[in-house]
C-alpha cells in the first residue's frame, strides 16, 4: 500500500479540510475532532482522504482497492477496507445505521455525505460535491455549458482515468455462458447470508461474537521477573474491553486460572461459555514493548485475526487502546458514543509510572495486608513520577480502603487519603470507572452517605458494565441496605463475569447469609472451599452459616480449620459460635483476648458487639456498638441486616443508633 500523497502530491491538496466538528490536517497528517487529536491508523486515514476527494460521489470498493492497494497485497484489501471504514466511523463518532459522514452503498462502495464547512486556505471553496481550487485571483469563473467538466488542475481528483481497452470480438456462446454465470452468482448472493451459509454447510464468518476471554499473555522477555508485566497487560486489556456493554468479557482473575494450561482453546471456551478467545504474548526489551495478539472464534475453532504491535513503553496506553479497538471491530461489537470516546486521543505515560502501577495491581491482587501495603507504595511512586496518572490514584484509594477492610489501619487513618485519591482521579478524568468505584467505597463504609454511595456504584457499573468487582461491591452495598433480591442479582452478574473467582463465590454465600437463606449459603460456601481449601474467609463464612443454622458440630469444625491459619487463635466468628453452642466460657475467654487490646488498636468493634449480643449481654453489646460508631468501623454498615444483630432489634437503642448512622428508614 502507498499513500495518496504519492498518487496526488501533497501540494495539490488543501492543507486543512473542515467538516462539522472535525478537521483533517494533511500538513500534519492527522485527524482532529472537537479540537482533540483522534487516533486513526494510516490505512483508514488514507481511505478517508480518498473519500474526501469527491465528497458526495460514490467510490466503489474496486476503485478503493485499485487506488490504495498494490497487487502484492491485493488479497488483504477486502478485509482492509472493512476494518478501515469501521475505524473511520469510530473516530468520527459515526453510526453505520444512520450515517452522518460515511454512507455505505450496499454491494457497491462508499461515499462521504458530510457537509464540507470550510477550508483553511482562502483559495479553496466547496462547489457542490466536488472540491475545487480557485484561480490565483481568488475568483471563481463558471465553466461554459459546453465544457461542464472541470480540468484536472481545478479539482482534487487528479488520477488519470484507466486507459481505454481495445474491443476484441468474442464468440456469442462465450458471451451467453458468461451472462448465465453472472445471473447464477447474482441469484446466489441474493439469498440471505444465514441460508446461504447453511447451503454451503458452514456458519457465517461474520456472525457477531458476544462474549470472550483474554487468556494470560505469555511473557516472552526471557526474564521471569517480568511476569508481572505480562499479567498486568492482560488485566489492562481485559479492563478496556470490559467497558463495551454489548460484549461479555470474563474477568482477569478467572482467566489467570488458565495460565500455563494444557487445555485446548475449545475446552477453555466451553468451560467459560464464551464465543471467542484472545491469546498472545508480550516481549519487553528496554523501553520497547512488542505485543502479539490473535482472536479465535471458539465456535468454529477458526483464527479470525492476528496482529503485532511494537511501541515505546511511553505509548503503551495507545497500544492498549488500539488492540482493544481492533478486537471490538473484529467481533462486531456495537460501540455507542461513550464507548467510542474510550479509544480516542493519544495517552502518553511515563514508563516508570506505568511499571509501578502494574506492580501495585499485582500486589493488590494477592489480598493480604503485607502485599496491600506494598501496593500502596507502588501506587504512590507512580503518582510521584506522573501526577496525571488517573488509574494510579484509583489504585491508591483502593489500597487504603483494603487496609481498613483487613483491619490493618484505623478507618480514620485510611479513608481520608482514600477519598482524596479518588477525588483527584475524578478531577483528572470524570469518566474513570475505577475512581467512581473507589469513591463509592469511601461513601459507603466511612461517610455513610448511602445515596451518594449508590450513585457512585451505579456510575462505575454504567461506565464499565463488564467489570465483576464493581458488581460485587454494589452487591455488598445492597445487602447492607437489606435489598437482598437486588444484591443477589448483582453478585450473580459478578459470577457470570468471573465464574471461578473465590472472592465472588464467597460473597455470594455472604449475600445469602445476610438474606437468612442459610442452606443456600452453605451450599455456595462449600463450593468456595472446594475451589480453594486454603482461603481462610471461605471457612469463616461457612462456619458462620453453620452457626446460624444451628449446626454446632460443623461450625466448630470450620473454626478449628481456621485456627490452623491463625496460629491457634480464635476470632469473633468462633466466639459467636461458642456462645450459640452453649460454650459460654469459651466465648468469654476468646472475648477477653479480643477485647483486651489497646483502645487505640484496630479492633472488631462491631463483631465483638455481636458476640456479647449472643451471650445476652445487651449493655456490653451497645458499649461496643458505640465504639464502632465512634471509630467508624468498616463493618458497621452491616448493622441493619446482619444476623448477629437480631437479639438487639427490639431494644430502642438499636433504632436510635441506626438513625445516627443514617440508614434509610
Amino acid at each position: 500500500m502507498y499513500t495518496l500523497h504519492q498518487q496526488i502530491g501533497a501540494s495539490r491538496l488543501p492543507k486543512l479540510i473542515v467538516f462539522e466538528e472535525c478537521e483533517l490536517d494533511l500538513a500534519r497528517y492527522e485527524l482532529r475532532r472537537g479540537g482533540r487529536t483522534v487516533k486513526l491508523e494510516k490505512q483508514p486515514l488514507e481511505i478517508l482522504i480518498l473519500l474526501l476527494e469527491r465528497p458526495g460521489e460514490l467510490f466503489t470498493r474496486e476503485e478503493i482497492k485499485n487506488r490504495l492497494w498494490t497487487d502484492d497485497v491485493f488479497l488483504d484489501a477486502e478485509q482492509g477496507i472493512n476494518n478501515g471504514i469501521r475505524k473511520i466511523r469510530v473516530a468520527l463518532g459515526d453510526d453505520s445505521e444512520n450515517p452522518k459522514y460515511i454512507e455505505t452503498v450496499v454491494g457497491r462502495g462508499y461515499r462521504f455525505k458530510g457537509a464540507i464547512r470550510d477550508f483553511a486556505e482562502p483559495n479553496v471553496i466547496v462547489d457542490r460535491n466536488r472540491l475545487q481550487v480557485l484561480p490565483e485571483n481568488g475568483r471563481h469563473t463558471a465553466a461554459p455549458e459546453s465544457t461542464p467538466q472541470p480540468s484536472a488542475s481545478s479539482t482534487l481528483q487528479v488520477m488519470p482515468a484507466p486507459p481505454p481497452r481495445w474491443w476484441t470480438p468474442v464468440p456469442h456462446r462465450i458471451i451467453l455462458g458468461t451472462v448465465l454465470l453472472i445471473c447464477v452468482i447474482a441469484a446466489f448472493l441474493m439469498i440471505p447470508t444465514s441460508a446461504r451459509d447453511r447451503l454451503l454447510g458452514m456458519e457465517s464468518p461474520w456472525q457477531p461474537l458476544q462474549s470472550l476471554v483474554v487468556l494470560p499473555l505469555e511473557n516472552l522477555s526471557g526474564d521471569p521477573s517480568q511476569d508481572y508485566f505480562a499479567i498486568g497487560m492482560t488485566e489492562e486489556l481485559t479492563t478496556k474491553l470490559a467497558r463495551i456493554r454489548t460484549l461479555r468479557v470474563v474477568s482477569r482473575s478467572t482467566a489467570m486460572r488458565y495460565q500455563n494450561t494444557h487445555k485446548s482453546i475449545s475446552d477453555i471456551a466451553r468451560e467459560l461459555n464464551v464465543d471467542a478467545v484472545i491469546e498472545g504474548s508480550v516481549a519487553r526489551s528496554g523501553d520497547q514493548v512488542r505485543i502479539t495478539t490473535q482472536l479465535i472464534d471458539s465456535r468454529r475453532d477458526a483464527h479470525l485475526w492476528a496482529q503485532s504491535y511494537e511501541r515505546p513503553i511511553s505509548n503503551i496506553l495507545d497500544v492498549e487502546d488500539s488492540i482493544a479497538l481492533d478486537i471490538a471491530l473484529q467481533v462486531r461489537a456495537n460501540l455507542g458514543p461513550t464507548e467510542r470516546e474510550l479509544f480516542l486521543g493519544p495517552s502518553p505515560i511515563r514508563p516508570n509510572a506505568y511499571d509501578d502501577y502494574l506492580r501495585g495491581r499485582n500486589q493488590l491482587s494477592k489480598q493480604n495486608p503485607d502485599a496491600i501495603q506494598k501496593a500502596l507504595e507502588y501506587f504512590q511512586r507512580a503518582i510521584d513520577d506522573d501526577p496525571q496518572y488517573v488509574r494510579a490514584y484509583a489504585g491508591l484509594a483502593d489500597a487504603y480502603t483494603l487496609l481498613a477492610n483487613y483491619q490493618s489501619m484505623l478507618p480514620s487513618e485510611a479513608f481520608p487519603p482514600a477519598r482524596a485519591a479518588a477525588m483527584k482521579a475524578l478531577e483528572l478524568d470524570p469518566q474513570s470507572p475505577d475512581a467512581h468505584s473507589s469513591l463509592a467505597l469511601v461513601k459507603h463504609h466511612f461517610d455513610w452517605d448511602w445515596v451518594g454511595a449508590e450513585t457512585e456504584y451505579k456510575e462505575a457499573i454504567a461506565l464499565q458494565p463488564n467489570f465483576a468487582l464493581s458488581h460485587q461491591r454494589y452487591a455488598w452495598f445492597l445487602s447492607d441496605m437489606g435489598r437482598h433480591d437486588e444484591a443477589l442479582r448483582e453478585i450473580r452478574r459478578a459470577q457470570e463475569l468471573d465464574p471461578t473467582s473465590i472472592p465472588v463465590q464467597t460473597n455470594l454465600g455472604r449475600v445469602l447469609y445476610h438474606a437468612r437463606r442459610y442452606d443456600e449459603a452453605i451450599t455456595e460456601l462449600r463450593k468456595g472451599v472446594a475451589l480453594d481449601p486454603n482461603r481462610i474467609f471461605s471457612h469463616i463464612f461457612l462456619g458462620m452459616a453453620y452457626d446460624q443454622r444451628g449446626l454446632c458440630g460443623e461450625a466448630l469444625s470450620e473454626f478449628r480449620t481456621v485456627q490452623t491459619y491463625t496460629e491457634g487463635r480464635d476470632g469473633t466468628a468462633a466466639a459467636h459460635a461458642y456462645a450459640k453452642c452453649e460454650k459460654a466460657e469459651d466465648a468469654r475467654r476468646t472475648l477477653k483476648i479480643l477485647a483486651g487490646r489497646s483502645s487505640d488498636a484496630v479492633q472488631d468493634w462491631f463483631y465483638v458487639a455481636g458476640v456479647f449480643a449472643a451471650l445476652g449481654e445487651k449493655d456490653r453489646s451497645f458499649e461496643w456498638l458505640d465504639m464502632a460508631f465512634k471509630n467508624r468501623d468498616f463493618f458497621l454498615t452491616e448493622m441493619q441486616g446482619h444476623p448477629y444483630m437480631d437479639p438487639l432489634r427490639s431494644d430502642p437503642r438499636f433504632d436510635k443508633l441506626l438513625k445516627k448512622i443514617g440508614f434509610p428508614q
